[in-house]
């Protein structure tokens, strides 16, 4: 008997051990985009549970983080973010992401903005998703939303905080993989998007002027059919002021 359970916890801990090598191994094939990229404006959202809620990463975790959801393509440096339709939501949404949320928050006065140069590289089943946002802390503090919808760049916004977006289409037929620039530049109450050389401005209500929001950039899956599909998104620059 004694010979049997000693066998027994030698095959535990050698799986054990080959289970924690695989994991390494795994880790070690992705390389961190914080070594090319100054990630310390930002939390890492990924659509991993933990804490009965989502896996984050940021500060000095993020900048040495690396998985098959957030890497570093080594052909041309560009930030991958993958994000598949059945991944861990975030409480209040129906959908899962892979994206980075701005850490310093802001109200509706004086000027910020975010520039970002990025390719999507593939669409879910439902072709759309969610590649910057300027976002509030609750339901219907979604500001601003810049969309991929099969192609189509459009701006979603909510002139009053709650009410129903409004949308615009600014790039048409914009195909996979091909890259292309954006900014989202705020003053006051008054925030122009401009998608390559296409632009539109919106005017905000006074309902926003005591909300606080923020940036954010990435791949927000706007999918959560089975059978399970996914995005990826590539990020060549990101810029925050």
């Amino acid at each position: 008997m004694k010979t049997i359970i000693k066998n027994h916890l030698s095959i535990s801990l050698l799986l054990f051990l080959i289970g924690m090598t695989s994991a390494v191994n795994a880790q070690e094939k992705y390389i961190a985009p914080g070594t090319k990229f100054d990630l310390t404006p930002f939390t890492l959202q990924l659509p991993l549970e933990q804490n009965s809620s989502i896996m984050q990463k940021k500060g000095k975790e993020l900048a040495k983080y690396s998985s098959n959801y957030f890497y570093l393509d080594p052909k041309d440096q560009s930030m991958h973010l993958f994000c598949k339709s059945d991944g861990t939501t975030t409480k209040g949404s129906h959908f899962p992401r892979t994206e980075l949320r701005e850490i310093n928050e802001w109200h509706f006065a004086g000027q910020h903005e975010m520039s970002v140069k990025l390719a999507v590289l593939q669409q879910p089943s439902s072709g759309k998703i969610i590649i910057g946002q300027i976002h509030g802390h609750t339901k219907g503090t979604e500001a601003a939303k810049l969309w991929w919808n099969n192609g189509d760049l459009q701006i979603g916004f909510k002139k009053e905080v709650n009410d129903k977006e409004q949308r615009f289409t600014l790039l048409k037929n914009v195909p996979l993989n091909q890259v292309f620039s954006y900014t989202i530049s705020q003053s006051d109450h008054t925030v122009t998007v401009t998608v390559n050389d296409q632009s539109q401005t919106f005017t905000f209500g006074d309902s926003w002027t005591s909300e606080s929001v923020y940036f954010k950039v990435g791949n927000y899956l706007q999918d959560n059919s089975k059978p399970v599909t996914s995005g990826l998104i590539a990020v060549y620059s990101v810029t925050i002021k």
